[in-house]
C-alpha cells in the first residue's frame, strides 16, 4: 500500500472515543514514512520503524484498532537495536512526560528513524519541524526545555548520548564559538518526504475522523 494511502487508512480507522488527533497524526505519519522506506529498501516495516511484531500489534490496538486486520499483511520481524539506539530509546523514555505505553512505543520509533539520513522531522514523515517540536514539548518536555536554542534534534540527541557516556562531542567551549554552528542550528527547510498525491491533500490533524 502506498504511504499516503496507508496514512489515510490509519487515520480513518483510529480509536473512536478519547483519541488525541495530534498523536494519531504522529503515529500514522511515522508508520507511513517507515513503510515507504521499507518498500524502497527491501526491509520489513518493523526494521524501518523500530517496533517488533508484538509492539506493532500494541500500537495498532492502542491507536488504530479498526485497522488491526492490516497487521497480517505487514511483514514484521524481530528488532535488535544497536547500543546507540538502545541508549537513545532510554534517554527519550526516561524524559517522557507520563511514561505511557504510547510514549514507550514512540521512543522506539524515534530512535530507529533517527538512523535515517534526512532531517528527523522528514524521516518521521512530518510536514515541518514545527510538528516535531510540538511532539517533543508534549511527550518529552524535559528534552524540549534543554533544547531551548532549537538545535537540530539529531545533533541534540547525539550530544545527549555523548554527555551520558562522558564523551566530549565538541571542542568549542560554547556553541556560539563553534565553526560548525550552522550544521547544528541552521534552518531545517525542505519538503515532507511523504508523497501528497492521489486523491488530493491528506487530512490535517484537526480534520482526521475516527
Amino acid at each position: 500500500m502506498p504511504a499516503e494511502r496507508l496514512y489515510t487508512h490509519l487515520c480513518w480507522h483510529g480509536t473512536a472515543a478519547g483519541t488525541d488527533l495530534f498523536d494519531l497524526h504522529v503515529a500514522a505519519s511515522i508508520l507511513a514514512m517507515a513503510a515507504q522506506d521499507a518498500e524502497a529498501s527491501g526491509r520489513t516495516l518493523s526494521e524501518a520503524c523500530g517496533l517488533g511484531s508484538a509492539e506493532l500489534r500494541d500500537l495498532f490496538l492502542l491507536m488504530f484498532p479498526g485497522a488491526a486486520g492490516m497487521l497480517g499483511g505487514l511483514a514484521a520481524a524481530a528488532v535488535v537495536p544497536a547500543a546507540d539506539e538502545r541508549q537513545l530509546r532510554e534517554i527519550l523514555f526516561v524524559n517522557s512526560a507520563h511514561a505511557s505505553p504510547f510514549e514507550r512505543l514512540l521512543a522506539h520509533m524515534i530512535a530507529r528513524r533517527s538512523l535515517s539520513p534526512d532531517h528527523l522531522w522528514q524521516d518521521l514523515g512530518f510536514g515541518s519541524r514545527r510538528v516535531l517540536s510540538k511532539l517533543m514539548r508534549r511527550h518529552y518536555p524535559r528534552l524540549a526545555e534543554r533544547n531551548a536554542q532549537e538545535m537540530k534534534w539529531k545533533k541534540f540527541f547525539y550530544r545527549m548520548m555523548c554527555a551520558a557516556t562522558d564523551y566530549a562531542l565538541c571542542v568549542a567551549p560554547v556553541c556560539s564559538e563553534c565553526d560548525e554552528f550552522d550544521a547544528c542550528f541552521g534552518a531545517e527547510d525542505g519538503p515532507s518526504r511523504l508523497a501528497r498525491i492521489g486523491a488530493g491533500p491528506l487530512p490535517l490533524p484537526g480534520e482526521i475522523r475516527a
